[in-house]
């Protein structure tokens, strides 16, 4: 019996997709609520008081109960719903462990590597401001710093398919995510990265149709020389 979830979201937002895939690839009932971040819905009196108080997406409603902040709504899933073990195993307490580890690192570093990047590059620009060369340079050295911790530390080092095992988890996916946004600003995370290139691609065949639904937009808006898999068209 649906228990009347619905998730508010928007594709240009990383988390947003991460659960979209989630959701649907766990055969979740939901609805889908797109709020256009572009329009500034998100910000807008009703939105902050009937769905989330903090003007952002994504965020869930069930029924009176309104939830915030994607971590917070992936372990709620994982609790309330049945949702395949691999993602956020109950029964393994170091492997959610290492998954919560991954995700509370990601806010400060992998996350705001990427979004500085790409709201200074892309955002920027289209908001009628200017984009400064040195910070951009500067932005462009702490991404990629970034990306080659993540590759050697957390893929190499790890010695394992995954960031947290043998089997793919939230961490990945929400990692996923953040990483595909880079492209939009004309960044390509994967070149002289092989193992990080691997995984994504991992990620994303464990994930499809889904994967490549939520990502429309990003591969739509990448730029001509940002490698492009062949999708079928998905219907706005």
């Amino acid at each position: 019996m649906s228990r009347g979830l619905k998730l508010y979201y928007d594709f240009m937002s990383q988390p947003s997709r991460a659960l979209y895939i989630f959701l649907s690839k766990n055969r979740i009932p939901f609805v889908p609520c797109p709020v256009a971040l572009r329009k500034f819905e998100q910000k807008s009196a009703e939105y902050r008081n009937n769905v989330n108080r903090f003007g952002k997406v994504p965020c869930i409603v069930e029924q009176d109960f309104r939830l915030a902040e994607s971590v917070a709504i992936y372990r709620y899933l994982c609790r309330e719903y049945t949702v395949e073990p691999h993602w956020y195993p109950a029964n393994d307490t170091v492997r959610q462990a290492r998954i919560d580890e991954y995700l509370s690192w990601q806010h400060l570093n992998l996350r705001a590597d990427v979004s500085l990047y790409f709201f200074h590059v892309w955002l920027n620009p289209l908001m009628g401001k200017e984009v400064d060369a040195g910070k951009s340079g500067r932005l462009l050295e702490r991404l990629n710093r970034g990306l080659d911790f993540f590759e050697q530390q957390l893929l190499v080092n790890g010695n394992q398919p995954f960031l947290t095992g043998e089997t793919i988890s939230i961490a990945d996916l929400s990692a996923a995510c953040e990483i595909e946004q880079a492209k939009i600003a004309g960044y390509d995370p994967c070149v002289g990265r092989p193992v990080l290139s691997n995984w994504m691609k991992t990620v994303r065949e464990r994930t499809n149709p889904f994967y490549d639904e939520a990502h429309k937009f990003v591969y739509r808006l990448a730029p001509d020389h940002i490698p492009k898999p062949v999708v079928p068209d998905v219907d706005e």
